[in-house]
């Protein structure tokens, strides 16, 4: 199948959005062509905006019109748009597959919103691109119930296909871990809004307990001058599109026995995913979307939005307190990776959509 990919980053750059285009497009090449379009057209218009702040939303029609034109010249089997505001408007001769994460109504208070005029363009751009696509692709139940409550989305033409693990497929995990220190890490860029202040807290509380622990920070620097604490490891940058850095994830992951992230928003969560390939459990919020890879009991636990610091330490204590339970919560957080979180399952159940979504197009088109 010959796919048109609309995105303005680059889908084959490992580094945009995370990974997660690069490994949406690289698997889905395993069995297609994959063609990106869309690189040139935000930053082209750029040139000619109209307003002193540019935000693209307000360009979408201009896209559409645009895409739209390069798309019919070639013979496309489908397109995927992952930009909202580069789908809205299309209009062309092959089915629309819009995939993405949240959606602008669950997205619009975690964002600073330049103004009134946005928002309402906005959430009109949304609608638009549901109402536009054959079918819709969401990595959870929570961002999908928002398209068929919030834009009127028709339930059959939706799907919830989870987001995979950015990291290679790998072999090296450790189920029979060492449980005599309980090794603790948090990744994440955004200190405040992952609960970095609360992961602090709950390691200091679990060592006022006198319970034997480590914490390892990737991708953050807390806001404050910090102790010296050999137990305490702050890496502040971790590139995984780097080999030596994937390495350095790889063994951390390996050795430890939760990962913790109090978040206050996610639509997804590629890292509890990662997590998971490594047999670790995760302790997260229960936000957004977070349910929808972490699930109750079988690859961590979720805590209500307001759950403190001791909340999170009693549930870790309490978890880690049985060692044969905890093993087995690493043997299906890891199982959990293997039949749902990575890109083999991701791309086989998408071809399927593709391949259904095609041929209900052509039925209904001639």
């Amino acid at each position: 199948m010959d796919i048109c990919f609309l995105s303005y980053l680059n889908p084959f750059d490992i580094k945009s959005w995370s990974g997660t285009l690069y490994h949406m497009t690289a698997f889905l090449a395993k069995q297609n062509t994959v063609e990106w379009i869309g690189d040139n057209v935000v930053s082209q218009s750029y040139a000619y905006r109209s307003k002193v702040e540019y935000y693209p939303e307000f360009y979408a029609q201009l896209y559409g019109s645009i895409l739209s034109e390069r798309i019919n010249r070639y013979n496309f089997d489908v397109v995927i748009v992952r930009d909202y505001f580069l789908g809205a408007y299309l209009d062309v001769s092959i089915p629309i597959i819009y995939i993405g994460d949240t959606t602008f109504r669950l997205f619009k208070d975690n964002m600073s919103l330049p103004s009134k005029e946005f928002e309402e363009t906005a959430d009109e751009i949304e609608r638009k691109m549901i109402e536009n696509a054959d079918s819709v692709i969401f990595s959870s139940n929570w961002a999908k119930e928002s398209a068929v409550n919030d834009y009127s989305c028709k339930k059959e033409k939706t799907h919830v296909v989870e987001f995979g693990a950015n990291i290679p497929a790998l072999s090296e995990y450790e189920i029979d871990i060492r449980t005599d220190a309980c090794n603790l890490v948090y990744i994440g860029k955004e200190w405040q809004r992952k609960g970095g202040v609360k992961v602090l807290d709950v390691y200091r509380l679990l060592k006022q307990e006198e319970i034997r622990c480590t914490l390892t920070i990737i991708g953050s620097t807390p806001e404050y001058k910090l102790e010296v604490d050999n137990d305490l490891i702050i890496i502040p940058h971790l590139d995984k599109s780097k080999k030596e850095d994937l390495d350095k994830l790889g063994q951390i992951l390996r050795k430890s026995h939760f990962l913790i992230l109090p978040t206050k928003f996610e639509p997804f969560g590629i890292v509890f995913c990662e997590a998971s390939a490594y047999g670790v459990p995760s302790i997260a919020a229960d936000v957004g979307g977070v349910s929808q890879p972490v699930r109750e009991g079988k690859n961590g636990f979720l805590l209500p939005p307001l759950a403190t610091a001791e909340d999170y330490a009693e549930k870790i204590k309490t978890v880690f307190s049985d060692k044969e339970s905890y093993l087995k919560l690493r043997a299906s957080s890891r199982h959990e990776y293997e039949t749902r979180l990575n890109w083999d399952v991701w791309s086989e159940k998408v071809n399927k959509i593709l391949e259904d979504t095609v041929e209900n197009y052509k039925k209904k088109n001639g």
